[in-house]
């Protein structure tokens, strides 16, 4: 083997190894307990420079500090979701994705909002006041509507100060959206002025110790903005803790996302909003969300803000349908043109069979085909080079003491032969971009978390019996046998190459075994073709 090969072969190696720092472990689960109430700051300060279509208010004077929940914790949701709401803050402060589980196999459903062991994952909407900061609806009563349709209606009402509170959570039968509206009518003798809100507050936020073996710490967990200015805008808890995110736009929408799952505030794109992300220095919590423009709640009358809140798995059609852009929080890094395609195929397949494992066999044979061409091409020259072999061997019998005259004589003769000795490569140059895309599908695509293939219990963790990386390792080396060696081969360099199918079969031990499936049957499909074009070497 030549040294461009092998160096190819090791770059490819090395991508592998960088893919597997990237893919994450499971996202952690949060248990609903003891939630705390109180909202850091969302400020909507003076001092910040605004278009004239948000009103600029002072900056609170006081800091709300942690109580324990004062009143009974409400549960809404749908078919797909709950939601745990706490009466006295109007915190969404727990959920429950009902399709998942926490573990493969268990009963428990997975969580994401939630409170436990001194983390919290929390949200809320509602409004400000100078006066009294952060209103507290103090809910006690919650009255339920369904309709024919199977959608459903909570309805939660309260007062504090002489101000009567109103939240409907909304929901379609099916999903994990809920349209959320909060309405505040005044009891008071004079008026006020609002600030509408939502944030979303997290801490706990905590890297991952560890390293080729715990490659979670190298996932992407933190806010994602969508304003006017910029569709997709990944500003991480590091920039926040440096300096707070603020931009105003009209429209947008503001999520934390992480492995597989996402929480997201989507407000009425008809107006302008301040989208903000900050640091509370004193409680240890990053805080995401967006105010709207001021409004002034008279004596006897009422202001209302809707917004929608999603809290639950990266189905991109799904995100799509709730707001534009929003299906971005799918992403499949630079191989995007790529990645969605592929998705769309992958999703095509699980139509037909109803496996995904099947679907990722159906996807493999789509892009083999769809690279076909190239592949036989190069296959082809793969065959030329192998019927021409006993004539190379003359050149290096009558050249083999002058490594020099020998390389001419060889670029001569492949020249006038009309071969590439680098025909080889191409199959394997053409199928990385393939690859790379699909490991971030795989990396994006929450239906293969927990699905099984044969003994494969979870497409998305590694084959806990090695045996798809041992085939893969088989398949290499029978592909590296079919393929002709050039003369002047370096005997180190041929040595080397044979470690690689050891070396692949190492790395592919850690990696998730949906993405070894698909190179499994990609070589498996390669090796056929070798088989195939190697019987007409000389053909076209």
């Amino acid at each position: 083997m030549d040294f461009t090969k092998t160096a190819l072969i090791a770059g490819i190696a090395l991508t592998l190894y960088y893919l597997l720092l990237q893919w994450p472990n499971e996202p952690t689960d949060l248990e609903v307990s003891n939630p705390i109430l109180s909202d850091e700051s969302i400020l909507n300060g003076s001092n910040d420079s605004l278009t004239n279509t948000l009103v600029p208010m002072e900056e609170p004077q006081i800091t709300p500090t942690p109580a324990l929940p004062a009143g009974p914790t409400y549960e809404v949701g749908n078919k797909d979701l709950l939601l745990y709401v706490d009466a006295k803050s109007g915190q969404f402060v727990g959920s429950k994705l009902k399709s998942f589980k926490k573990t493969l196999g268990g009963e428990n459903s997975l969580e994401l909002l939630g409170v436990a062991g001194g983390n919290l994952y929390l949200g809320n909407s509602g409004f400000y006041t100078a006066s009294q900061g952060y209103l507290q609806p103090n809910f006690t009563n919650l009255n339920t509507k369904k309709n024919s349709d199977g959608s459903v209606t909570f309805i939660l009402s309260g007062e504090s100060n002489n101000l009567y509170h109103q939240r409907k959570v909304s929901f379609e039968e099916f999903g994990f959206s809920a349209a959320v509206e909060d309405t505040v009518t005044s009891g008071l003798g004079s008026e006020v002025v609002l600030t509408p809100y939502v944030v979303i507050e997290r801490n706990g936020i905590n890297e991952s110790s560890g390293g080729f073996l715990n490659p979670e710490r190298f996932a992407y967990l933190g806010p994602v903005f969508s304003t006017s200015e910029d569709a997709y805008e990944k500003y991480s808890f590091d920039d926040i803790f440096e300096a707070p995110y603020r931009k105003t736009s009209s429209g947008g929408w503001v999520a934390l996302i992480q492995h597989y799952f996402l929480s997201a505030w989507v407000p009425d794109q008809a107006n302008a909003y301040k989208y903000q992300g900050q640091y509370g220095a004193g409680t240890d919590r990053f805080s995401v969300g967006y105010t709207s423009q001021n409004a002034v709640l008279e004596p006897g009358g009422s202001v209302k803000t809707t917004n929608t809140l999603y809290v639950g798995p990266k189905y991109p059609y799904e995100l799509a349908k709730i707001q534009e852009n929003l299906d971005l929080t799918v992403d499949y890094g630079f191989l995007w043109w790529l990645g969605k395609p592929m998705y769309w195929v992958l999703e095509q397949g699980h139509s037909l069979f109803n496996n995904w494992g099947l679907a990722i066999i159906f996807l493999t044979v789509v892009i083999k085909l769809v690279t076909w061409p190239l592949s036989a091409k190069a296959y082809v020259s793969m065959g030329k080079m192998r019927a021409l072999q006993p004539k190379m061997a003359a050149l290096q019998e009558r050249h083999g003491d002058d490594k020099q005259k020998m390389s001419q004589e060889l670029m001569e003769f492949y020249r006038k032969e009309g071969v590439n000795p680098l025909g080889g490569c191409l199959p394997m140059l053409a199928q990385m971009p393939f690859f790379l895309a699909f490991y971030w599908v795989l990396l994006e695509t929450v239906e293969l978390r927990h699905s099984g293939f044969l003994w494969l219990e979870d497409l998305a963790t590694m084959d806990p019996y090695f045996i798809l990386p041992i085939l893969n390792a088989l398949g290499m080396y029978l592909s590296q046998k079919m393929t002709p060696t050039p003369p002047n081969a370096d005997p180190m360099q041929a040595q080397m190459m044979k470690l690689f199918p050891l070396v692949f079969a190492a790395m592919f031990a850690f990696f998730p075994s949906g993405l070894v499936l698909y190179w499994l049957m990609n070589m498996l499909i390669q090796v056929l073709q070798q088989w195939w074009y190697s019987r007409k070497p000389t053909s076209s």
